[in-house]
């Protein structure tokens, strides 16, 4: 008689709490760069012990072979970003600097691989973080648990 609309439930999204400090070495051990250790320090956050250090690198290898079907597609992507950055980078007119130092060819190279390993590592960890803070979900079945 009455026509009535179902309410579709909102789903709800469950947010883990992790602390920065932990937060952020996790992030520096999926970017992949090394010395992790070393980066850790540089940021500020306390030292580790060895031990410690291996079982940081055993979570972080569970936690990036989550998504490590996404890999070739991330490395594609951060190589094609890196060549978009340094071809606007290169034409910035308001950069005097750029004047100065002539970049050949070989340096311009240089440019686009320090912007791959940038976008690369920062887009890695960045989706490293979103699988482990509950944000993000694979419908890809792994044989991960």
């Amino acid at each position: 008689m009455f026509n009535r609309k179902k309410k579709k439930k909102k789903s709800r999204v469950e947010i883990k709490h992790v602390p920065l400090p932990i937060l952020m070495r996790q992030a520096i051990y999926d970017s992949m760069l090394e010395p992790a250790e070393g980066i850790a320090e540089a940021l500020g956050l306390p030292p580790i012990s060895d031990e410690v250090s291996e079982m940081e690198e055993l979570e972080s290898q569970k936690r990036l072979e989550r998504f490590a079907s996404l890999i070739p597609f991330i490395d594609s992507h951060s190589d094609l970003a890196s060549r978009i950055t340094a071809a606007a980078y290169l034409l910035d007119d308001d950069d005097q600097d750029l004047d100065v130092l002539k970049l050949g060819a070989d340096v311009e190279e240089k440019l686009v691989d320090l912007f791959k390993l940038v976008a690369i590592s920062s887009s890695v960890s960045c989706i490293s973080t979103l699988f482990n803070l509950g944000l993000l979900e694979s419908k890809v079945e792994t044989d991960v648990e």
